[in-house]
């Protein structure tokens, strides 16, 4: 039987808020600070639960949503798991891990945006908790800052169209330490099969573990169904922006992106 079936005091439910007028382009850090907001105020209290919403619509101007559209899933599994942080170190309870999306509308004036909220068990999300051991402190993983860089990167990209880039991948950790991989093409995979693009003497990676490509002047990280999964930082990842400096755990290896200018 359905969790929601089981609540009396939770029926599956949709509400709308409109935030007023931001100055200038809408950042993903406002857009994070408006959905912890109403997910703070839209409570619903059983008999030994405290319920949030964990379904999270973000309509948006063409314009705003433009800007944020870029940076693809990784914004919004950084908006979900903020949510599921929040929520659950105040001790409450979602009926699935929430998910935010995020939609134009032309009835919607830049720098307005519109959420709507639902209860719903039966969404799944694009994203999952990381239940692995945690690294040891010499193997922590710098956590990354998606939403707190994004303004920044926003305003960047505008720059350095154009200019001419390096990035490379280096080998921080396992048996390839030390190694360095120009990135000179569109796309690169990465396993321990001899025909990848590069080849990792790691037991624990996958014949062809994950790709590495560009697009839209950005880089991404794609999980190709590997046995062990692919991290960036502490998150485990289907598909994920990369910044510079993020590092990314295949198997016993870990990698650093770099781009020099």
């Amino acid at each position: 039987m359905r969790l929601l079936n089981k609540v009396e005091s939770i029926a599956e439910q949709m509400a709308t808020f409109l935030f007023s007028k931001a100055v200038g382009t809408i950042q993903p850090v406002q857009v994070a600070r408006e959905l912890n907001k109403i997910m703070l105020k839209n409570k619903q209290v059983s008999i030994s639960h405290v319920y949030v919403p964990n379904v999270y619509t973000v309509s948006l101007s063409p314009e705003d949503y433009a800007v944020l559209e870029s940076f693809g899933e990784t914004l919004l599994v950084e908006l979900a798991k903020h949510l599921y942080d929040e929520g659950t170190r105040q001790g409450y309870t979602f009926l699935a891990l929430p998910v935010v999306r995020m939609q134009p509308s032309e009835k919607i004036d830049a720098g307005l945006m519109k959420i709507q909220i639902e209860f719903k068990d039966s969404v799944v999300a694009n994203w999952r908790i990381n239940e692995e051991k945690l690294p040891t402190e010499d193997e922590e993983l710098e956590k990354t800052t998606v939403l707190a860089d994004a303004a920044r990167l926003i305003m960047v990209s505008s720059k350095t169209v154009g200019r001419k880039t390096h990035p490379y991948l280096e080998v921080i950790k396992g048996t390839n330490e030390g190694e360095i991989y120009d990135l000179d093409k569109d796309a690169y995979i990465v396993g321990r099969q001899e025909d990848c693009d590069i080849e990792v003497r790691d037991l624990e990676i996958s014949r062809h573990h994950l790709k590495l490509y560009t697009e839209n002047r950005r880089w991404f990280v794609q999980d190709l169904g590997s046995t062990n999964g692919t991290y960036l930082n502490k998150l485990r990842v289907d598909r994920y922006m990369v910044n510079p400096g993020d590092r990314i755990k295949a198997g016993q290896t870990h990698f650093q992106f770099h781009v020099d200018k």
